[in-house]
């Protein structure tokens, strides 16, 4: 099994755990049940606060990031910019309908978490 470092965030604070799993993907459903399970064993920095968990990130021992996972308000929030850039195209009249269904494509996946 490897090690690997679990960052949970919130909107407002940080906490971090080592967890063993064969597999990045095992170690973000490991992290997903522990906060399902005992989301209150988090001890949030810089402060100890409680509040849902919106992003919770695996890394290695070298601190590169090998899974992530966003709640869907997140998910909509990193998503919001492609979506006004294809409204405001829109608004203008732009007629580029490939571009825009690009735009709008790449906005959907990225609120969807990746499914169009």
């Amino acid at each position: 099994m490897t090690r690997y470092t679990v960052h949970f965030r919130n909107d407002v604070a940080w906490d971090s755990h080592d967890i063993e799993a064969d597999t990045p993907e095992n170690a973000l459903a490991l992290a997903r049940r522990h906060v399902d399970d005992d989301s209150l064993d988090l001890w949030f920095e810089p402060f100890d606060l409680t509040s849902d968990i919106n992003e919770i990130v695996i890394r290695d021992d070298d601190g590169n990031e090998l899974a992530i996972w966003y709640d869907d308000n997140l998910r909509l929030h990193l998503a919001a910019r492609d979506m006004l850039e294809a409204l405001e195209l829109v608004a203008a009249g732009n007629t580029e309908i490939g571009r825009l269904e690009a735009i709008a494509k790449a906005a959907i996946a990225k609120a969807k978490g990746g499914a169009s």
